[in-house]
């Protein structure tokens, strides 16, 4: 780790999409960025949803291999994702952390794959089991990834693991959504005094979403840039999240502090009760 056990710097990469006349050329695209983000001082470096890939059943390139042997060339921490047949026969979007040494720290399937058509999708896409919780160079971390940023108990049981930075991997063509995703990504950091990096793949020339938001301000948004890094100031937000609220004029903070332990669990059991219209992830409908 290159900082302090205090801060942290996570580069938001937003690759444009390699489409012809072969997909694989997303792999070695990612390799340069990660490349790019060690040398601009980067702790780790997070990839776009199925980002570099195989993006869709059908589609067969590695990118396990070379994105492991870039984290240990440039001792850079690598998040990426791609569509994968599991050992069920089912397919998910599986998120890989992969650590300084080129080894897998986490697999994550998505939890709540997109709620459209099967039709729409380009296949069935299976749910995951469990949330993405894990621990890297000693910081408590997350992963949300796409529209599970949009269901706020995901980062809020994240949170309350002890995540201070939450990773939302997303695919991208947010186009209409694209303001309101960025203003979703900001109240996840606001109201779980966390950090949380959101990234998309680009397609051509489009305005990207991607940005670092933490408790109190943005602190790097990309535009249209494929890389954008922030250095994150974990003791502000672990004494946001230790301190309780006040009245105090000038304020010293610009977010509410102390809401973590502002809950009352005793008051939340509606959220686990089952209401009947809930989506059917496993049956996609």
């Amino acid at each position: 780790m290159t900082d302090t056990a205090d801060s942290y710097t996570l580069a938001v990469a937003q690759p444009r999409v390699r489409t012809e006349p072969d997909h694989s050329a997303n792999v070695a695209h990612a390799v340069d960025l990660v490349a790019e983000a060690a040398a601009r001082g980067s702790d780790l470096v997070l990839f776009p949803e199925h980002s570099p890939g195989p993006f869709r059943e059908g589609q067969d390139y590695d990118a396990a291999g070379p994105l492991a042997a870039a984290a240990r060339e440039a001792a850079i921490n690598v998040v990426w994702s791609r569509m994968e047949a599991c050992e069920d026969g089912l397919w998910r979007l599986v998120v890989y952390v992969v650590d300084r040494a080129g080894r897998t720290v986490l697999r994550y399937e998505r939890t709540h794959p997109a709620t459209v058509p099967s039709a729409d999708t380009g296949g069935f896409v299976a749910p995951g089991r469990e949330l993405g919780s894990f621990e890297l160079d000693g910081i408590p971390m997350g992963i949300a990834v796409c529209s599970e940023l949009w269901i706020p108990e995901t980062t809020r049981v994240l949170a309350l693991r002890g995540a201070e930075i939450i990773l939302s991997p997303a695919g991208g063509h947010f186009t209409a959504l694209t303001k309101n995703w960025q203003v979703i990504a900001r109240a996840r950091a606001i109201e779980n005094l966390c950090h949380l990096a959101l990234t998309n793949n680009l397609y051509g020339d489009e305005q990207g979403a991607a940005l670092v938001a933490g408790p109190e301000h943005v602190l790097v948004e990309a535009g249209r840039a494929e890389l954008a890094v922030a250095r994150l100031d974990l003791a502000r937000a672990r004494w946001l999240r230790d301190t309780d609220d006040s009245l105090a004029e000038p304020k010293p903070f610009d977010s509410i502090p102390g809401l973590l332990r502002a809950r009352r669990p005793d008051l939340y059991a509606g959220l686990t009760r089952v209401r009947g219209d809930e989506f059917d992830y496993e049956g996609n409908r």
